[in-house]
């Protein structure tokens, strides 16, 4: 369990969680939104999270980054530039049998891959059975669908942890962090 003061503010709240899962030896990672007001937050976790820490960062949907704001967001995150533009949805491995999680009732997924009811969610050992239908977008921008394409080097990036969005060692370029 996490002690946080009374009065303790969302970020400081934020932080305490960090530093109980460092301590617990806990691997995990941390991600933002990757809008210009969100900027300032973002550089503020990345100094104080430790290195080892992965901070990640999502192309906002709908937005467009020109160069000089994908380049900001890079230097953050050097593997932001696989979320920047979307891919094209029927080469997403999700039309092939990647599942997704399926969030608490009533809590909608951040990306929703199919229609509610052809979703399925994850278990220990999926059932054999039919393919499931293609994903009905045209495009995919969401880690849950990319982080699967055979055409990018993703599964090395991030071995072990690819869901967790938890680069292996070695997986991404080093930058400066601080202490949680």
């Amino acid at each position: 369990m996490v002690h946080v003061p009374p009065g303790a503010d969302p970020y400081d709240r934020f932080l305490a969680k960090c530093r109980e899962l460092d301590r617990l030896g806990v691997r995990f990672s941390v991600g933002v939104v990757g809008l210009p007001d969100h900027l300032d937050a973002a550089r503020r976790l990345r100094a104080v999270l430790p290195e080892r820490v992965y901070l990640w960062v999502n192309a906002a949907e709908g937005h467009r980054y020109d160069d000089t704001e994908a380049g900001v967001w890079t230097a953050l995150d050097p593997l932001f530039p696989y979320s920047r533009r979307p891919t094209t949805a029927r080469a997403c491995p999700a039309a092939r049998g990647v599942r997704h999680l399926r969030r608490r009732r009533g809590h909608r997924p951040p990306l929703p891959l199919r229609p509610r009811r052809t979703r399925q969610p994850l278990r220990r050992q999926l059932p054999a059975g039919p393919a499931p239908p293609p994903v009905p977008l045209t495009t995919c921008d969401c880690h849950i669908g990319y982080v699967h394409l055979e055409t990018l080097p993703l599964y090395d990036v991030f071995a072990g942890g690819v869901l967790e969005r938890i680069p292996a060692p070695g997986g991404r370029p080093s930058r400066a962090g601080g202490d949680v």
